[in-house]
């Protein structure tokens, strides 16, 4: 049931710390406090968009 339970949760799957969420009218913005993981989620157009570390 835990593994379950992680695909859910809102932690990098870096470092597991907790994401911090930013969002406006336009998107959704989920970072790792480390720069590990971002990802951005356009709700309008159906579109999530994840960056790792090197593009950032």
């Amino acid at each position: 049931m835990s593994w379950f339970k992680k695909l859910f949760s809102n932690v990098c799957p870096e470092c597991e710390a907790p994401l911090t969420c930013d969002e406006n009218g336009v998107c959704c913005t989920k970072m790792c406090p480390h720069g590990h993981y971002k990802e951005e989620t356009y709700c309008s157009l159906g579109v999530s968009i994840v960056y790792d570390k090197y593009d950032m």
